[in-house]
């Protein structure tokens, strides 16, 4: 990315939301479409556009029986187009002068990746030192390895070192998958004892491709089997702010 240009993160996501009305559950799968776009220098504006497309996929209860105990919709994300320079979309709603975040595997920015050691034991180290330790089933670090990767912003090099680092972690596994377009990626998948966790990586450029989270075992009123995550990521190079890349 050369100065003036902006990195043009694209995520579809399938995310799920979940309300209790009478006593019932109601859980639904919606679908959200977020676009993002980061300028090579991040004192510059940004620009975040987020919508939901309205489609959604019942797993707990239906539509009609919503609206029959009480209404209301599972999974009601902030939607909108917001700009601020540093990414901080937020800091006007609170009366805050937008600047520069703390830094940290959720919200990373240059010298944050930049610091982070390439070697990947050392990596592994690192992840495991900063992500809680959530046992049973540890996946710390793939969880926060995945905060990371769906920012679009790690570079090449740091996004080699965090798969092999990935693959030091018990109970890793490396394989293909199928995303939610039907492209076929690399696949890196954790059990953490409720959910299997997988992130997919593009074959022909290793960039982050999305994830997936599908249960391992009944929770609640969802059975084993039910995905609950499911996104596709997609980074492009363009030129100028609230551009789309040319195939968009």
């Amino acid at each position: 990315m050369g100065p003036g240009q902006y990195r043009y993160v694209l995520t579809r996501a399938w995310w799920m939301g979940h309300v209790q009305r009478s006593g019932q559950d109601f859980s639904c799968l919606a679908e959200n479409v977020i676009h993002i776009w980061v300028p090579a220098d991040e004192r510059d504006q940004w620009l975040l556009d987020r919508r939901q497309t309205g489609r959604r996929t019942w797993l707990e209860g239906t539509a009609e029986q919503l609206a029959r105990a009480g209404g209301g919709l599972p999974g009601s994300w902030p939607t909108g187009r917001w700009q601020a320079p540093y990414g901080d979309f937020f800091a006007a709603e609170s009366g805050e002068q937008p600047g520069p975040m703390e830094q940290c595997w959720q919200l990373p920015d240059s010298h944050f990746l930049a610091a982070l050691p390439r070697d990947p034991q050392v990596l592994y180290e690192r992840l495991r030192a900063d992500s809680p330790d959530d046992r049973p089933g540890y996946a710390g670090p793939f969880v926060y390895a995945a905060d990371a990767l769906r920012t679009g912003r790690v570079p090449a090099d740091l996004r080699a070192a965090l798969y092999r680092a990935l693959l030091l972690l018990p109970g890793v596994e490396i394989g293909e998958a199928d995303d939610q377009g039907g492209t076929r990626h690399i696949s890196l998948a954790v059990d953490d004892g409720v959910r299997r966790n997988e992130i997919f990586i593009s074959s022909a450029d290793g960039q982050f491709a999305g994830e997936r989270a599908t249960l391992t075992c009944d929770v609640r009123g969802l059975t084993a089997g039910t995905v609950t995550t499911d996104t596709a990521v997609r980074v492009a190079i363009v030129d100028d702010l609230g551009q789309l890349p040319a195939d968009a």
